[in-house]
């Protein structure tokens, strides 16, 4: 009994109480844009491949694992570009597996870009109730698998130079119950659905061309309907950049104990092995309630760039800061 109520206690925070990880949160966004904004598809301006795993709440029976891939380029006319995204998140006693393909459509001005992007996600959810450990046998409600597919559409704006970006988004354009989807009995269709969700996120770096250290601070700001106070939940994020090839950063993120104070503090570094190949890592220490039981969340990334029109590119130190 012990195994299903805490199972079903992470479920719960997941998606009601911690309603700004209604999806999942990365703690280098900076590094994957195009998993909260359609409008990132090509901006890196080559065959780009980005995957993340994150552990979240390690030592926590039940909590949230998240695998996700991406890959996006522009066209030979750069004019457009395509996208998709491939998640599988997993909490508890459910399973989420998520396809959003995303276009975008950029304009040049002068040295800088000006994207509109729409993506369409296919979610399918599934929980598997006669997985549930219990005390007494027969409980109807954990009788029966429960699966339902969710789609949904997204659009986005995005605008990057050299040295800059910034974004916004509304990754969930339908919101979308589970009134009639389930059979479980209690789910309040005021608290189990997708919720309206906005994302915007913007980033500089400082720092001339030659600077063997380069800074950038950043930020995200997440809003959705049913937040404490309608208070936003932010990640303020402050990188340096050393030879252009090693980036070291810490991040502070609001809204734990469902209130406008600190969730966690983050440490993140990432390493160009070569100029395609780059690897980052991510350690979050929980400040809130939750620090009592977990050891802290742990992301990997792995990334590469395919390089199919090497004349874009001057000098192989060419580098893309986001």
């Amino acid at each position: 009994m012990k195994k299903l109520l805490f199972s079903v206690l992470i479920t719960v925070l997941a998606f009601t109480g911690l309603k700004a990880q209604q999806d999942p949160a990365y703690s280098m966004y900076m590094f994957n844009g195009l998993f909260i904004n359609p409008a990132y598809a090509g901006s890196q301006e080559v065959i780009s491949v980005m995957g993340i795993y994150r552990h979240q709440w390690a030592g926590v029976e039940g909590a949230p694992r998240t695998a996700n891939i991406s890959i996006h380029t522009p066209f030979r006319r750069d004019q457009y570009a395509i996208g998709a995204v491939i998640s599988n998140d997993k909490i508890g006693l459910s399973n989420t597996f998520t396809f959003t393909p995303s276009f975008a459509y950029r304009l040049k001005i002068k040295q800088s870009r000006l994207c509109f992007g729409i993506s369409a996600s296919f979610a399918y959810f599934y929980q598997g109730n006669n997985k549930a450990v219990l005390n007494t046998n027969g409980d109807q409600a954990f009788s029966v698998n429960e699966n339902m597919f969710v789609p949904n559409v997204g659009f986005g704006i995005y605008a990057y130079g050299k040295r800059y970006f910034i974004g916004v988004s509304a990754p969930h354009l339908m919101p979308s119950g589970l009134s009639k989807k389930t059979s479980v009995v209690g789910y309040d269709p005021n608290v189990a659905r997708v919720y309206d969700f906005l994302v915007f996120n913007a980033g500089y770096v400082f720092g001339k061309d030659a600077a063997i250290v380069k800074f950038r601070p950043s930020v995200l700001v997440k809003w959705q309907q049913g937040l404490h106070k309608n208070i936003p939940q932010f990640d303020a994020s402050l990188g340096l950049l050393f030879i252009d090839r090693f980036w070291l950063g810490a991040s502070y993120r609001t809204g734990g104990d469902f209130k406008y104070y600190g969730q966690s503090a983050i440490v993140w570094a990432q390493f160009k092995i070569t100029p395609q190949l780059e690897l980052g890592y991510a350690y979050d220490a929980e400040i809130s309630a939750l620090r009592k039981f977990t050891n802290g969340t742990h992301e990997i990334m792995l990334g590469y760039k395919f390089w199919y029109d090497k004349k874009r590119f001057v000098t192989p130190r060419y580098v893309k800061y986001f």
